[in-house]
């Protein structure tokens, strides 16, 4: 997949890199994430905020049943 190909928000792929390698930036700020979400329409961005949002919710879930507070 190129960097500008949508990414399937259903995750039945990784992230893709952009030419087969990690982009740094001046700062030494790994960039390549920063490139694939920009790669991504706003709706694509929003489907993976909320898959992130669900999956955090369901580890705090479990963590809470796991190890009480």
């Amino acid at each position: 997949m190129k960097q500008n190909e949508p990414h399937d928000p259903n995750g039945s792929e990784d992230p893709p890199a952009v030419d087969k390698e990690r982009i740094y930036g001046d700062d030494g700020v790994d960039l390549t994430l920063i490139l694939w979400m920009l790669s991504l329409t706003p709706t694509e961005r929003l489907q993976m905020l909320q898959q992130s949002v669900g999956s955090l919710s369901r580890l705090n879930r479990e963590a809470s049943i796991t190890f009480p507070a």
